[in-house]
């Protein structure tokens, strides 16, 4: 009996193992599942394209890219912070949202993400942004879709196109192209801030952040002492 056919289970098992291992090196290159193992880059230089949702002027000095998840609740505590930094910077501020849904541990969060693509395909992004948000609690432990439908109303979508849209292939791949960039710079965790391609320490209260987009910027902005008082408590 020749050689091979001795140990034909050998040789076989060691195919299998070297196929599994390039299966994965090759899925951890394609993945849009975030790594907890990465380390998020502290510098990047990013491009911003029309497939961006993009807030504030596109020449404005100072450029904040967040990747988040709507069911993350550090995200939701930073929601008004950036809604009074858009308000206290209107003119040298441009803020950047970039969807990382953490799939593994919120299962509301990918749902949450294709409704607010298949608002954005009819201009309303941002006002979806601002419903999911607002009322992050109401539908954290739903199932499905639907909890979002009132939203979709509110906000004036057309609903048949909604429908449509909301599960279609372009709105998911949409979501995963943000997934893939981010999970190619190492982003681990949301929120995850980026000033003018510089990662940020999550600041812990409003002035604190204010503080870094005046560094960038110069000037005071508009906020009333009485705001310098809300902070956040942890990041998910």
């Amino acid at each position: 009996m020749s050689f091979i056919k001795k140990n034909m289970w050998v040789i076989g098992f060691v195919v299998i193992i070297l196929g599994a291992f390039g299966t994965m090196a090759l899925a951890s290159r394609h993945t849009t599942l975030p790594s907890g193992y990465a380390v998020a880059q502290d510098t990047v230089n990013f491009t911003i394209t029309d497939q961006d949702h993009a807030e504030g002027p596109a020449n404005a000095k100072a450029t904040l890219i967040e990747f988040a998840d709507f069911q993350c609740p550090a995200c939701g505590a930073y929601f008004p912070f950036l809604e009074r930094l858009h308000t206290d910077f209107p003119n040298d501020l441009r803020i950047v949202y970039r969807y990382f849904p953490l799939r593994q541990i919120h299962f509301q969060a990918q749902n949450a993400a294709q409704v607010a693509e298949a608002a954005g395909l009819q201009g309303k992004f941002w006002e979806m942004y601002t419903e999911l948000y607002t009322n992050q609690q109401k539908w954290v432990n739903s199932a499905g879709k639907s909890a979002f439908d009132e939203y979709a109303k509110n906000i004036g979508l057309n609903m048949d196109q909604y429908n449509a849209d909301v599960d279609s292939r372009k709105v998911k791949d949409r979501i995963d192209l943000d997934l893939k960039n981010g999970n190619d710079i190492g982003i681990n965790g949301t929120p995850t801030f980026y000033l003018n391609g510089k990662k940020m320490e999550n600041p812990q209260s409003y002035e604190a952040f204010k503080a870094e987009i005046t560094k960038v910027v110069g000037g005071t902005g508009s906020s009333s002492p009485e705001q310098a008082t809300s902070t956040v408590q942890s990041a998910s």
